[in-house]
């Protein structure tokens, strides 16, 4: 499924924003160049993501449900493999952050690239040929990502 495909996917919604919010949005979708709706797809996503206890104690949702149930629901569990190219662009800047860093935490290697854990877990562990490619030997251990050297 191309990228193109999975944005057909998504599920539609239409917000309004005051000036502020609004301004904030479009500056952030400025300088990350991703489009207003991507920007807030991914604002919502990560709120989400980082306060299901806020979901359970004020909307009585339970994160753990939905996610199974969306589990449950799909027919087919099937990691797409595919290298998209944001994934690509992190990969090609990865040799010039290791000239200078030996050891890094994934959560920190996330926060420099302004990527998800989650993206940033599945750039190492799934396209760590990628990164050998550009000669790179890293290893993952604890949380903790290393560049061996010879």
């Amino acid at each position: 499924m191309s990228e193109r495909d999975e944005e057909k996917k998504k599920q539609r919604i239409t917000v309004g924003l005051d000036d502020f919010d609004h301004k904030v949005v479009s500056t952030m979708a400025v300088n990350r160049k991703k489009s207003l709706s991507e920007v807030v797809r991914v604002i919502v996503h990560q709120w989400i993501e980082y306060n299901p206890d806020l979901l359970k104690k004020n909307y009585d949702i339970d994160f753990k449900e939905i996610t199974d149930k969306l589990r449950r629901e799909s027919k087919e569990l099937s990691i797409d493999k595919r290298l998209k190219s944001f994934e690509k662009d992190i990969i090609n800047e990865l040799p010039g952050f290791f000239e200078i860093v030996e050891t890094v935490s994934i959560d920190e290697l996330s926060k420099h690239f302004d990527a998800e854990l989650k993206v940033m877990k599945r750039i190492i562990f799934i396209h760590g040929k990628e990164i050998k490619k550009l000669g790179l030997n890293l290893t993952f251990k604890n949380n903790i990502i290393y560049n061996i050297r010879d």
